[in-house]
């Protein structure tokens, strides 16, 4: 027998009459209603968006959820796209979108019904059902079911069916031109049987497609390539293979999971920038794991950017721009919690540049601020921006990084040095000193820096621990630093808009930010001149352009352990950074920079040593950063055309 007869029929399999005759009188079909499409003059048919869509929308899902929480989502105005039992209580899986845009649907879903009693809410709410979870309980077979009003441009003809063998589906599905659209098996005393949902393949909803009985992970990627297709079901069988339906319609982008946690799940959506939009879960030995369909959910800017570089970036990355005032431009994992190291550093900036804004004079610029120092680093420090190490040699990173207590929290030396607040605000955010850093939490504590993150409207950060420190010199228990990209914009946004910062103490804050000028040579440079040229302005327009063009940031960095297992090698990367960057738009002949706040991380594990990544020659994060360096010119590259088409 061929790989494909063994592991299932398409759809295209010829059935003589006779012998279909013979397949259709062994089963008892209920509910076997064929609703007519509405006629065209009344609305154009659409195809259903559920599987079939990448238009963004705000989505929701739920794990081993009751009937009333299912409900209480509903209720917030979502709709069920994917109901699947999770457990004999009876409690679901479920995912939703929400219900509007292309996604609005009149829409019902009910549980506990019999066949019969789906029968009749699908007739009395002239419905037809996009989703049907068969389950047995005492009182014999049940069914939960989402249905949408089969009306208007939603509006086509269907077939539902139950108590089927699968050659009465194969039967079914030959004789009359339908297409599957949901297939689920459930046991029963005279072995499997299956429910399905089935659409004329005609018109709009018309494809090649295909469906398969119990194959393997291997097999459904084969028969993927093999029929350039794409899933839109995968039930995992009692055997460990996969009932799947699949078609040759490439109108969603997709990715196809199976094995995966619910924490999983909810990594890889949020890494992909996609909704889930079809889910099942099953239990191996007490550990419930998950099978999801998930659908691209970004915007088309960011799902070019995603597809760049995704093949370089492992862990978890991000990328983020907004203009200040206005939408968002691109966005992925913008509200993913990273630990930000250094990045953290602008809200204990913001912290004491608001002291001085408000203390009526008390406090100044020049206001001492004591800080500890190793006894092993230098003194003072020859200059604003130069570290001196006791060889007297300069811009060593070892100082910056050095943190004041050792291992137990204690400080390593009673001796305290004072600098201005100038000069300690200068050497945090430009060096990215960690003692200097430490003597504003001295001064403000957890409570006044995570104060700040409060006002300026960032809801999951929070400073947790002593940047760069041993654990036992922070609160205990000790947890990671945590910011999100949105929250980064936040706070940036705050600051240029004068929510936060007065003028003064604005301008202040920008001199001690790292970045200026985008210069020509650089890569965001280059691209700016290749979009300029091809917009046609003049040498002397483009240098005009990027004089004007100004990117002020804080990065961090941190080169980590992994929590568990050897570190040699064993490198747990973090690369960090966010700012603002001014673009110039023209308007009536005049230059007016608009402000956009922007953000990007990456968080890898690589099989390397610590040395090899901090001497460049760990080929892991040599890819991960040339993808990282992809995103830094690319997140720019809309507005970059919308501005230069100004000029």
């Amino acid at each position: 027998m061929s790989f494909r007869d063994a592991l299932g029929r398409a759809h295209g399999r010829l059935f003589d009459r006779k012998r279909l005759a013979m397949l259709l009188s062994l089963t008892t079909l209920l509910t076997a209603t064929l609703t007519a499409a509405p006629p065209v003059s009344a609305a154009t048919a659409v195809i259903d968006p559920d599987v079939n869509s990448n238009a963004q929308t705000g989505w929701y899902w739920l794990t081993n959820a009751t009937p009333s929480q299912v409900g209480t989502i509903v209720g917030n105005g979502y709709r069920i796209v994917s109901i699947e039992l999770a457990s004999s209580a009876p409690t679901f899986s479920v995912a939703y979108v929400a219900n509007s845009g292309i996604y609005a649907r009149g829409f019902w879903w009910y549980y506990g019904l019999t066949a019969a009693q789906v029968g009749s809410y699908l007739n009395a709410n002239a419905a037809r059902p996009t989703d049907i979870e068969p389950y047995q309980t005492a009182s014999g077979l049940r069914f939960a079911v989402a249905m949408i009003a089969n009306t208007g441009s939603a509006g086509k003809g269907y077939w539902w069916y139950y108590g089927q063998t699968a050659a009465q589906v194969n039967a079914f599905v030959a004789a009359n031109n339908a297409r599957l659209v949901d297939l689920d098996r459930y046991e029963t005393a005279s072995g499997d049987r299956f429910d399905f949902i089935a659409i004329p393949n005609t018109g709009v909803d018309a494809a090649g497609w295909w469906y398969y009985y119990n194959l393997s992970s291997s097999q459904i990627l084969s028969a993927l390539i093999t029929n350039h297709a794409r899933l839109i079901r995968m039930d995992r069988t009692a055997s460990g293979g996969f009932d799947v339906i699949m078609v040759n319609a490439p109108a969603a982008k997709e990715w196809w999971y199976y094995g995966y946690s619910g924490t999983d799940i909810s990594n890889l959506a949020s890494q992909k920038g996609a909704r889930i939009g079809y889910l099942d879960s099953y239990v191996i030995n007490g550990t419930r794991y998950f099978t999801a369909l998930l659908f691209s959910d970004t915007n088309a800017e960011t799902s070019r950017i995603r597809d760049l570089v995704s093949s370089k970036m492992t862990g978890s990355w991000g990328f983020y721009l907004k203009k200040v005032g206005g939408s968002t431009i691109v966005s992925l994992q913008p509200d993913r919690v990273f630990e930000p190291a250094s990045m953290i550093k602008i809200v204990h900036a913001v912290t004491a540049l608001r002291q001085v804004q408000n203390s009526g004079g008390a406090v100044t610029l020049a206001s001492p601020i004591s800080w500890y120092v190793a006894p092993t680093d230098a003194t003072r420090y020859p200059g604003p921006f130069n570290y001196a190490n006791p060889d007297g040699t300069q811009n060593d990173q070892a100082d910056r990084d050095t943190c004041a207590y050792d291992s137990s929290g204690n400080a390593l030396t009673s001796v305290k040095y004072v600098d201005p607040l100038s000069t300690i605000l200068n050497q945090m955010l430009r060096q990215s000193d960690n003692r200097m850093t430490d003597a504003l939490l001295n001064r403000y504590g957890f409570a006044g820096i995570n104060a700040t993150a409060s006002l300026a409207g960032m809801t999951r950060s929070h400073v947790y621990h002593r940047i760069g420190c041993p654990s036992k010199s922070s609160p205990q228990p000790w947890r990671d630093n945590e910011l999100t990209l949105r929250d980064a914009g936040k706070i940036y946004e705050g600051v240029e808009n004068g929510t936060l910062l007065d003028t003064t103490r604005k301008n202040t804050l920008y001199s001690d930010l790292v970045g200026g000028t985008v210069s020509s040579t650089s890569p965001l440079g280059q691209m700016i001149t290749q979009e300029a040229q091809a917009a046609g302005l003049t040498p002397t327009e483009i240098t005009q352009f990027l004089n004007n063009t100004t990117s002020l940031s804080k990065g961090g960095s941190y080169d980590q352990c992994p929590t568990s297992g050897s570190c040699n090698p064993g490198d747990v990367v973090s690369r960090t950074a966010g700012g603002t960057i001014w673009i110039p738009f023209k308007s009536g002949g005049a230059i007016s920079n608009q402000a956009y706040v922007w953000g990007r991380y990456f968080n890898a594990q690589f099989n390397c040593t610590i040395a090899s990544v901090k001497a460049g020659t760990c080929a892991g994060m040599i890819n991960e950063s040339a993808g990282m360096g992809t995103i830094a010119v690319e997140m720019y590259r809309a507005v970059i055309k919308q501005a230069v088409a100004t000029w």
